[in-house]
């Protein structure tokens, strides 16, 4: 008897949902205003839910010539003039050096520079060379190199090092500096103290190259001119014990073994403790 019903709920279902929808469309509503519904004659419940489902196909029907309306009007109606930051969003993409620092050069420079500090030698050279790779104009990397084949006692690799370095920095004293000691290392005394003394040059006030400089000297056998130079550095630290130690040491091998003796026991009034003076202040007097 009721067999009818399910296919009455869905029909009706159906006009809701579409009434819903179109209830603030312009041209639906106009629709609706003007067509009046239809007298339904008393056949039954059957009868009504046929004449709903006719109704909502008409509603359909407009409800779809309203989009394909919407969408002719989006092209060169006024939705048309929208700026185009409203049709089209931009997504940025994400910046890939900051969601990976472990990946740049900083990073790698860093790492470096600990291993270097360490003495982790072959790990610093790793990450120093990495550095490069990643900024082929990274002043620090190069100059992290240096130090370390000074540190291993590369000294070639050193020198070329610095070499390059004191092409785009010729006005670099520290650089000229390494650069001499690397040149000392590999006995290239002429080179070593060209270099020494272009950095004292740059730099006065450095007493520590002032010693460099005499240690390269005496090498030569310089020793007037070794000793000339330790006692610049000792007039710029005047209590460093070490200039002290090697000013003696050299005017020793000179002959004068009476000031020696004075330095030493300069030496041993700063640092009591020194044996070293103390040993060899004692073979001088005896």
């Amino acid at each position: 008897m009721f067999s009818f019903l399910p296919e009455l709920l869905i029909v009706l279902s159906l006009a809701g949902i579409i009434a819903i929808v179109l209830r603030k469309i312009p041209g639906v509503q106009e629709f609706v205003s003007k067509t009046p519904l239809p007298k339904l004659p008393v056949h039954g419940a059957r009868a009504v839910a046929v004449k709903i489902r006719d109704y909502s196909v008409v509603l359909g029907k407009k409800f779809w010539q309203f989009l394909l309306e919407v969408k002719e009007t989006s092209k060169t109606g006024p939705l048309a003039k929208l700026p185009s930051k409203f049709s089209k969003i931009h997504i940025p993409r994400p910046n890939l050096k900051f969601l990976r620092p472990s990946e740049s050069a900083e990073f790698y420079l860093s790492q470096a520079q600990d291993s270097l500090d360490k003495e982790a030698f072959e790990e610093a050279e790793r990450k120093f060379i990495k550095v490069i790779e990643k900024d082929p104009h990274n002043e620090e990397a190069y100059a992290g190199l240096g130090r370390l084949y000074l540190s291993q006692k590369k000294f070639e690799k050193a020198i070329e090092t610095y070499k390059f370095l004191l092409k785009s920095h010729p006005a670099n004293d520290n650089y000229h500096s390494s650069l001499g000691q690397a040149y000392h290392g590999q006995k290239l005394y002429d080179q070593a103290m060209s270099a020494y003394e272009t950095a004292i040059e740059m730099a006065p006030e450095n007493a520590k190259r002032y010693v460099n400089l005499g240690l390269t000297l005496e090498a030569r056998k310089h020793f007037a001119e070794a000793i000339l130079n330790y006692r610049k550095a000792l007039d710029l630290e005047k209590n460093n014990a070490q200039f002290m130690m090697v000013l003696a040491e050299a005017l020793v091998k000179k002959g004068d073994k009476e000031e020696a003796k004075i330095f030493l026991e300069q030496i041993l009034q700063l640092e009591p403790t020194n044996h070293l003076a103390r040993e060899r202040l004692m073979q001088l007097k005896f």
